[in-house]
């Protein structure tokens, strides 16, 4: 790609920023050492993605952001902690998927300013980036409901939503025959929301196979009024709560945990509930780098605020935010957070050459295991709540074997091979 300099209108591929329009060059010399064309904020799936799509559109200055030695495939931790998956395939060493040419500081961002567009991170460097792109995720906020942390650290609680609580979960379900498993679930913010079911059916589904479901009492807790926003998704749900005799709790929530009893506030009132097993979808908090960053908004719970059709943030339009971190409702899932990295490196590009911006529809997507060889994968747009489907002739809101196996052996592959080297 040739240098775009300033006053040239054209180029190919991205742009670079016309030293006139750089951030603060008053501040930051043309050439600084930290000076970048795009910085990202998190180095997960959204900031790998984002990074390498932007070299292969020819982004030459390019830096990440991010801590991690270790990479992990998220939505897999449902599988390893059930027991239909090897941990040794979950995670990868980070410093294989920096993509060539992108420069890796391996610090945590402290705090951004937006509108000089300066990011200065832990270790003390401050960089400058013409486009910033965040996606450093959420945080769990186990302290939100008192006792589960330290039940998880005991083995009275489980999750499959932290890597190190996987083999304890995958123990509890094969030991457990007989007496009450409570799942729980929760509104918004939530990471990938509706794969806390996988859990609960692919446990089910063990029972089953074991012949000992019928002596297990399992209950679902939600602390929303609707099971799904989407109508057609929930009666799919529905159905295979009741095909193996789940309780759905509506309007419950865990107000906390004490050993192997659970405090509960449902429609009801109160009640103190014994456990057997007790799975917990984790709480979920905003990173502290945004509150500290001012890039929250009025209603968005310390979230990224951000123009859902854009992606730019309302008040700093060279800021883009995705992923977990932004306010995007429903669409906290790796099927939207793909949909949402290419609408952001696409309208980087446009608003460089002075094109209207694409829009991103909302797009998300539900994988359900129902069992150990079928999945429900609902995709559905998150604004509208409205079905849609990648594959037109396929329903995805009956539980096929080909929708888990796309789920759980072709994804995890091109996440590896494809998503993250940015051919996807």
């Amino acid at each position: 790609m040739r240098a775009y300099r300033p006053g040239s209108v054209k180029s190919r591929g991205i742009p670079t920023i016309p030293y006139r329009d750089r951030p603060s060059e008053r501040i930051v010399p043309v050439m600084a050492p930290h000076s970048y064309d795009v910085v990202i904020i998190g180095g997960g799936n959204g900031g790998i993605a984002a990074a390498a799509q932007l070299r292969r559109r020819g982004a030459k200055d390019v830096a990440l952001v991010d801590p991690a030695d270790t990479h992990v495939y998220k939505p897999l931790q449902n599988y390893v902690g059930t027991g239909l998956a090897a941990a040794s395939s979950l995670s990868r060493p980070q410093a294989r998927l920096i993509p060539k040419g992108v420069t890796w500081h391996r610090s945590a961002a402290a705090r951004i300013d937006a509108a000089e567009r300066r990011i200065e991170l832990e270790d003390g460097t401050v960089l400058f980036g013409a486009d910033i792109v965040l996606a450093c995720g959420a945080v769990t906020d186990w302290g939100a409901v008192p006792g589960a942390e330290e039940a998880l650290a005991s083995g009275t609680a489980v999750t499959t939503f932290e890597d190190d609580r996987l083999a304890a979960t995958r123990d509890a379900i094969r030991s457990l025959t007989s007496g009450r498993a409570v799942f729980t679930l929760h509104e918004q913010p939530a990471s990938g929301r509706e794969t806390a079911l996988k859990p609960l059916f692919l446990a089910c589904d063990h029972w089953r196979r074991r012949g000992v479901l019928g002596s297990i009492e399992v209950e679902l807790l939600h602390d929303g009024e609707r099971l799904h926003p989407v109508d057609e998704i929930a009666v799919a749900i529905r159905r295979h709560l009741d095909a193996y005799g789940i309780v759905l709790r509506l309007g419950t929530r865990v107000r906390e945990v004490e050993g192997r009893s659970i405090t509960v506030d449902g429609p009801d009132g109160s009640r103190v509930v014994r456990t057997d097993l007790l799975h917990l979808l984790p709480p979920y908090a905003a990173a502290e780098l945004v509150r500290a960053s001012h890039l929250d908004g009025r209603d968005t719970g310390g979230f990224a605020a951000v123009d859902p059709v854009t992606l730019q943030h309302p008040r700093h339009p060279r800021v883009w935010c995705i992923g977990d971190a932004a306010d995007l409702g429903d669409a906290r899932t790796g099927g939207a957070l793909r949909h949402q990295v290419q609408t952001v490196i696409e309208n980087i590009q446009r608003r460089r050459t002075g094109r209207s911006l694409t829009e991103y529809d909302g797009y998300t997507v539900a994988p359900i295991a129902t069992s150990r060889r079928s999945l429900v994968f609902g995709e559905y747009l998150s604004r509208s709540h409205e079905v849609t489907r990648s594959i037109p002739l396929l329903d995805n809101l009956r539980s096929r074997p080909w929708w888990y196996a796309l789920d759980r052996y072709v994804l995890p592959q091109l996440y590896w091979h494809g998503i993250l080297k940015g051919r996807i």
